[in-house]
């Protein structure tokens, strides 16, 4: 990892060009990952909550009536994508530092829930919410500053 004029990290080998060159950082592949997981499990709940409901169908099979759902089959994709920047955040952030990032996901899917769905949040899942940010800050923040020695 070299870092550039800008300060953040490059994966050794790539040059920054180019308006888009942002997208590549490692950093704001973890945040598009963090987003994509969050939209995936509000369109994964969406596509839940528009499955049919068939009456003749076992207990233990009711989440695959999800599958007819358009939002089921959007979520899945969101989900793949997801999976591409984590692949791809791994290759160059240490895992300690990328696990504690992600987990931002934790904030932003009771938030996406809220504002989209009209979901409650109670207070106590505030709290957390702000012991998970808390916690992410903690984590992070001396893991970047010993990476920037390395």
């Amino acid at each position: 990892m070299t870092a550039v004029d800008d300060g953040l990290p490059v994966p050794a080998g790539w040059r920054r060009t180019g308006s888009v060159a942002w997208f590549f950082n490692p950093y704001v592949q973890i945040g598009i990952g963090a987003v994509l997981v969050a939209v995936s499990e509000l369109l994964l709940k969406k596509g839940a909550m528009a499955a049919p409901q068939f009456a003749q169908m076992p207990a233990g099979l009711g989440g695959v009536s999800a599958l007819a759902s358009g939002w089921t089959w959007v979520g899945i994709v969101f989900y793949i994508l997801s999976f591409a920047s984590w692949i791809y955040v791994l290759r160059y952030v240490p895992l300690t530092v990328a696990f504690s990032l992600i987990n931002l996901v934790h904030v932003l899917v009771p938030i996406g829930a809220w504002l989209v769905l009209g979901e409650q949040i109670p207070v106590r899942r505030w709290l957390g919410i702000v012991l998970i940010l808390a916690g992410i800050i903690m984590v992070v923040g001396p893991a970047t500053k010993a990476e920037e020695k390395l």
